[in-house]
């Protein structure tokens, strides 16, 4: 009989399953020894994730405001404006 994989590996982050959950791990290089740091639950790191990405218009993107006062729209302004364009529905 097959044994059901538990540990799923991505670049440096591994995933386990335990007891029908999930758990991250990062791979650490230390001293030339490979570690497993514990990062936290698969679920809160998605959390986490979102919340970030909401937050600051994206990962890895600088937050976009409006300008204040009478300047002009910046990019940040018409990429919300095209994304509400989308999720209007048609009548």
């Amino acid at each position: 009989m097959t044994e059901k994989q538990r540990r799923y590996k991505f670049g440096d982050y591994i995933l386990r399953e335990r007891k029908g959950r999930y758990y991250v791990y990062k791979l650490e290089t230390i001293n030339g020894e490979v570690k497993e740091r514990y990062v936290g639950p698969l679920a809160d790191v998605v959390e986490s994730y979102l919340k970030l990405k909401n937050s600051s218009g994206g990962v890895g993107v600088p937050p976009t405001t409006d300008p204040p006062g009478f300047e002009p729209g910046t990019t940040g302004s018409e990429g919300r404006r095209s994304i509400l364009a989308e999720l209007r529905v048609p009548l």
